[in-house]
């Protein structure tokens, strides 16, 4: 039972998916600082600056460490996901509490083969993004397969029940007739 690592094109996809967000901040930051360079303070412009810098360094160093922690785990009984960028959180999903499962692909992943699994729980929901389109939809078709069996194995057991309940009110109901039968007689 080892997590799984993802394939190099998601630690591509991270990179270019976190290069975006980055341009649009730094665009975003400086041209508020332009707009109002004569009315803000000299701190909030060094503020602004040390943003910047901040935002590059991120776009270089976050979507290593992100794919260097990013493991996913598939088994008869669970889905889990492992995933952070300080720190490091693990998500267990047992397949028996599923209830509905989506696989996505933005623009962004489909121009590196890549998708997204989205399962929804009574108690929230789990996402394993990254994944290659094979994986994910064999991921998907496990997932849909087992809570199959799952569902029909509990029809199956409900019916079990009710049908023993049946046979046991017929049994009682058979006895209380002859019980009466006997009291009736003496």
């Amino acid at each position: 039972m080892d997590y799984k690592k993802l394939n190099k094109k998601a630690m591509t996809c991270m990179y270019v998916k976190t290069w975006i967000v980055s341009i649009f901040w730094i665009v975003g930051m400086v041209a508020f600082n332009i707009l109002l360079k004569d009315e803000i303070p000299s701190i909030v412009i060094g503020v602004i600056y040390g943003l910047v810098a901040f935002m590059v360094i991120y776009s270089f160093i976050a979507p290593k460490l992100r794919y260097e922690r990013y493991r996913f785990l598939l088994t008869e009984e669970e889905f889990s996901v492992r995933k952070g960028l300080i720190v490091t959180k693990t998500e267990i999903v047992p397949i028996e509490r599923l209830h509905k499962i989506e696989v996505s692909s933005g623009p962004i992943f489909r121009a590196f083969g890549l998708k997204e699994i989205k399962v929804t729980t009574a108690g929230g929901e789990i996402n394993v993004s990254y994944l290659d389109n094979e994986i994910a939809d064999r991921i998907a078709e496990h997932l849909k397969t087992r809570i199959n069996t799952i569902a029909v194995e509990e029809r199956n057991a409900e019916l079990e029940d009710e049908n023993q309940d049946v046979m046991t009110e017929a049994i009682d109901g058979s006895n209380d007739t002859y019980m009466e039968g006997e009291h009736g007689a003496e």
